[in-house]
């Protein structure tokens, strides 16, 4: 088995509450209008990946809880291989959309990354969480993303197997935390300055990446944002699809805003995923940069 990309880390199952006017408090039980099961975490970027035309894997432990066996059919039916050993326990989020942002419960079991078994899948690409980034198997350009947690715990130690990543991917506040700096720009830099280009999503201003190319800008096109949730994934599926093409860093940073930035105006990451074709319509005036053949091999 060969895949242009595996993201070795944990999918999620999430569950998302939609339809309902405020959170509830301690003790307090409120009534939503709708509840939906999606991929999530990781499965994101296989899904963005997949819909963009990219033959994408996840590997971990796959989990044989119920949660495990609704995920791996939700996969399944994307066209994800969900690979790895036996798991007792699956990773879930609830999710709570709620007037543009919105709020999470998550349980995650921890495992280890098997670099052997990355490599077996022969992939162009690899995504992994920055704190076991010196797990992705040598040949593969590695693309390193960050989460809350994590940001703070390795709040000015980046592992030194950083150098070698292709592209570190964070959000503002993860940026920040990183290198205890105040200033966006000036941490973005010093990301980079590890090795990497280093990409900083901005929410609704866009994203700048910095690296040897200098230190470019992309605004986020104007939308109606029902559900934030899962469109930093997003992101970082059209960054490496478009990377994979052969795209340069500032057109890359172009098709990876517009693309996350479609996705906030529906409930799910998997209604707002688009396809390739979709895409295109949706993004016309960057038509010009889109890969006219994709990024397969």
């Amino acid at each position: 088995m060969s895949v242009d990309v595996v993201c070795a880390s944990a999918p999620f199952l999430d569950i998302t509450f939609s339809g309902f006017d405020r959170m509830p408090a301690l003790g307090e039980e409120r009534m939503a209008e709708a509840v939906e099961y999606t991929p999530g975490g990781i499965a994101n970027i296989a899904l963005g990946l997949t819909r963009l035309g990219v033959d994408a894997a996840i590997w971990s432990p796959v989990g044989d809880d119920i949660s495990g066996r609704v995920l791996n059919g939700l996969l399944a039916a994307e066209g994800i291989d969900w690979v790895g050993p036996p798991g007792a326990a699956t990773a879930v989020s609830v999710v709570m959309p709620l007037n543009g942002d919105r709020g999470f419960l998550s349980a995650c079991p921890e495992f280890e990354i098997d670099t052997d078994a990355l490599a077996a899948l022969e992939p162009r690409a690899v995504v992994i969480d920055l704190p076991v980034v010196e797990r992705a198997p040598a040949g593969a350009d590695v693309h390193a993303v960050v989460g809350d947690v994590d940001a703070r715990r390795l709040a000015g130690r980046l592992p030194a197997a950083l150098a070698d990543a292709r592209t570190l991917l964070a959000n503002e506040p993860e940026a920040l935390m990183l290198t205890g700096l105040d200033d966006v720009e000036s941490a973005a830099r010093a990301l980079a300055g590890h090795g990497p280009t280093a990409v900083v999503t901005l929410a609704a201003g866009g994203a700048l990446c910095a690296g040897e190319h200098g230190l470019v800008r992309a605004p986020a096109p104007e939308v109606t944002v029902v559900d934030t949730n899962g469109a930093g994934d997003l992101f970082t599926a059209a960054w490496v699809w478009a990377d994979l093409a052969g795209v340069p860093p500032e057109e890359r940073l172009q098709l990876a805003v517009a693309y996350a930035s479609l996705s906030v105006r529906v409930a799910t990451t998997r209604d707002g995923a688009l396809t390739l074709d979709a895409f295109r319509r949706e993004a016309q005036p960057l038509d010009a940069i889109i890969p006219p053949k994709g990024a397969r091999r």
